[in-house]
Order: structure tokens, then sequence, then C-alpha cells
């Protein structure tokens, strides 16, 4: 890929830059200050401090972790951000090796609850799902479990990339248009679409609305993922460990409680001014909040224009995740899986395994999506959480005064978050994300949507240790 950093040679070439003598710097303000102390910006910061500059790092928050946060008052600490650290997570695997965090690994855990098909009020059996009147897709998958799976099926059967790095090529804007317009292609009613695509949607808020691309990139680093090593680990204690390890090394260097609203820029520097008026002075700036909360800083001067559309209109997933108690296994009483796939507020829901040592269930967690999302979000959390557990006692009565909700977090009302991973509607890669990964001025950008090549933590890695390498570069 023509614009992928690498990065043995970068940090080669940093240490270099680094050993050099450098022009004096003043005493009363950072190298660089950094806004967002999730993985992105904790990264960046380390490599920076572990070559001598002098940086602060600014989060809102009064924690840090960004959208890594672990529900530690339950058993296994399930994650109510990102949850899987794959086979490819060379940096997130390197770092908490270096930190002495220990890993376990829950792919044969995850899905070992095969769910039930739940429309329209009622319990589908799996067995009458291919003749079903309610199952429109078309011939060839029909036998096939409804939803993003079938969506997956059929992106790897048609998946013109040759490699996830190719969805920023030049020659990949052709394939920049909506799943709409691809699955219409290939012959798909707008019954069957609206079934196995917008009913518990895996990106966007319809088929119209996601570039097919973003579908293309994804399918072909999830089988990179599983290529390199196919596990699904996460961080023993929870996965909010990593970032907590991270600033914990880097010492009074981070601050929490600063929110940051404008950033200033001239020749001379750059000054990040805080919702208590302070002022913190550095000779770069590199913003690695997520995309939408950049949307509430002020930039003086103004962003270039591409860039500023960019932060305005690039969205993020919605996502809701209710974690709940069984207070005794009515799945037993009724005969059916715990794990359901519905077409209510409950989202999809499925089976938590989280105990050290046993393949027990220890909980169950709704995952609710989109517009759905965005529904419960207007009932407020009490609510949202009554809604969902109602939605399950409709359609399974056993269940009926059995669930309790013992977490809950939408990430679309998080001040700091706006949503989860960025979302790409058709037309915006290749408008967008090369504007992402520049710098504006002496501001740089990182976070997950400022990824070339990767998803997830390894993502928002990736994006800061490429803002790192640009500002010592300039240092």
């Amino acid at each position: 890929m023509t614009l992928a950093i690498s990065r043995r040679a970068a940090l080669i070439g940093a240490a270099a830059l680094a050993a050099a003598p450098r022009a004096p710097r003043a005493a009363d303000r950072a190298d660089v200050v950094i806004v967002g102390a999730g993985v992105s910006g904790l990264y960046a910061a380390q490599l920076m401090v572990d070559q001598g500059f002098k940086v602060v790092v600014l989060e809102g928050r009064d924690r840090v972790g960004g959208r890594l946060l672990s529900f530690r008052h339950l058993e296994g600490a399930p994650e109510a951000g990102g949850d899987s650290i794959l086979g490819g997570y060379g940096r997130v695997r390197d770092a908490c090796s270096a930190l002495g965090l220990n890993l376990v690994d829950f792919e044969q855990r995850r899905g070992k609850s095969g769910p039930e098909i739940a429309l329209r009020g009622s319990v589908i059996p799996r067995a009458q799902w291919a003749s079903h009147p309610l199952n429109h897709a078309p011939a060839a998958y029909r036998a096939d479990f409804p939803g993003r799976r079938v969506i997956e099926k059929v992106i790897d059967a048609n998946n013109p990339l040759a490699s996830a790095g190719d969805w920023i090529e030049p020659a990949s804007v052709k394939f920049d248009t909506s799943v709409y317009e691809f699955l219409s292609r290939l012959g798909w009613s707008d019954d069957a679409i609206a079934l196995n695509y917008d009913i518990n949607i895996g990106r966007g808020t319809s088929a119209h609305d996601c570039s097919v691309l973003t579908w293309f990139f994804r399918r072909a680093w999830d089988n990179l993922q599983t290529e390199i090593e196919n596990v699904a680990l996460k961080v023993v204690g929870g996965n909010q460990a990593l970032p907590e390890a991270m600033a914990a090394k880097l010492g009074d260097v981070v601050r929490v409680n600063v929110p940051v609203t404008g950033i200033r820029s001239d020749a001379e520097g750059v000054e990040a001014r805080s919702e208590d008026g302070a002022v913190h002075r550095a000779r770069f700036a590199i913003c690695a909040t997520p995309i939408t909360p950049l949307r509430w800083i002020k930039f003086d001067p103004l962003l270039p224009p591409v860039l500023a559309e960019a932060i305005a209109q690039l969205p993020s997933m919605r996502i809701t995740k209710v974690f709940l108690n069984a207070k005794r296994p009515f799945w037993d009483d009724d005969g059916l899986s715990p794990a359901m796939w519905t077409d209510t507020a409950a989202g999809e829901v499925a089976a938590l395994r989280q105990a050290a040592d046993s393949d027990r269930i220890t909980g169950l967690i709704a995952r609710v999506r989109g517009y759905a999302s965005a529904y419960l979000d207007t009932l407020g959390e009490r609510d949202a959480g009554a809604a969902v557990v109602a939605a399950i006692e409709s359609l399974r009565p056993a269940a009926k005064g059995q669930l309790e909700v013992a977490g809950y977090k939408s990430w679309a009302v998080d001040r700091f978050s706006g949503g989860t991973w960025a979302e790409w509607e058709p037309g915006q890669v290749h408008r967008f994300l090369p504007e992402l990964v520049k710098p504006a001025g002496r501001i740089h950008f990182a976070g997950e949507h400022a990824s070339l090549a990767n998803r997830g933590m390894e993502a928002a890695m990736e994006a800061g240790e490429r803002a790192a390498l640009e500002v010592m570069a300039r240092l």
C-alpha cells in the first residue's frame, strides 16, 4: 500500500532524530500536547517520551482508556467497549507484553450458544427457517442464519480487494458505493436487504448510508487476522487495564478531567485551552480523540475545508450494550438457547462466558446498534434497560422476572466519544481519509478514524504511532 508506514524503519528514523542535537525549547511549554488519553494518544505519548521529548496528555474524562471500558463489578470484567485483541494486533500485543499484562483467549467460547431467530414476536425454529415466509434471502442463502453472517459471506464471495490495504488505493474509488447498490446488483430484493442488513445492523444505520468499500476492507482485514492467529484475546482483569498501565508508566504526563475546548496555532506553536480556562502551550498538538468530539473543539485558524467537512460529517457507529444477570437459567426451562437474534429493542442477545476457570454462562449481553440504539437513547438509561428486558420477556415467557440490568453503556451519548468506531458513508473514504492523516499546520491527528490499515485498538495505535513519528520528525 503506497500510503502505509514501515513501522520498523520509521522507529529507527525517530531514534536517529532523537539522538541528533535539537534546538533549545522554551521551559514553559511542552514539545507536544496530546488531546485524548485513549490508547492512541497514550501510545503516541509513550513513543515520544521514550525519545526524550516533553509531552502532556489532556483527557476530558475522569479516567484514561477512551472507548476501552471494562465492567469490573461483573464477573470476568466484560467489555463495554473494545472487547477483542485479534491475531494481527501486533502493537497492542507488544504493549501488553511490555507492560506485563496477561492475555486470555476467548475465541472458542464466543458464539458457543448458537442464537435463536426471533422475528415479529415469535421464536422461529431453526429447522423451519429455510422455508419460512419471513425468509426473503436469495435461494443460495435461504438455509443460512439471517443477518450479518450472511452479508459477510456475500462480501467474501465478491470482494474485489486483493488485500485490506487496497481500500485506499485510487483504483478502489469505484467501489465506494452503498451496500444497497451492491446487494441490489447481485439480485437481492428490498425485503431481503432489510431483513439481513438493516436488522441488527453491522455497519451504518441502513444499507443506504454505509459504503460497501468499508465492508470489503473489513472482511479482508478480518480474514487476515484469522490467518495470522485465530484468537480473540482480552487482558486479564479487563482490557481497560492496558491504557491504565500505559498511563501509569507515563506518570504525571497524563492529566484527567481536562476537557479541551479550543486549539489555537500559529508559526510559533499551539495553545490548547481547557474548559477551566487554562492554556496549555506546546510546539505541536496531536488530536487523538474520536472523530465526533472534534466537532466540539474550536480551531483557530479554521481547519482546511475538506478536513473540516470530514470532522463535521463522518458518522460514528451507534452501539448500546446492556449487561444482564439471570437469577436462574431460564433457557433450561424453555429448552432454547440463551442467545437470540431479534428485531426488538434487545437487538442481538449473547451469552457471556467470562469465568476464568470454566465455560459456564456468567451473564447475558444485549448489543443494540444503529436506529435501535438511537431509540434506546431517547428513553434514558433506566427505561432503556427496562425496554430490553421487556423485549426478551415478550419472546421468552420463561425469562419473566428472571433478568436484571447489571451494566449499561451507550457510546453515542458519551460526551467524549459520540459513538464507537468511525463509519463511512458512500463516497467518503477517498474524500476524507487522506485528509484525516495529514497535519493541519502544527496540529496532527490520531485515533482509529485516522488509520489506513487497521481496525479497533490496533488502528488507534497505528494512528498514534504515525502522528508521533510525524511530530518527532518536525522537532
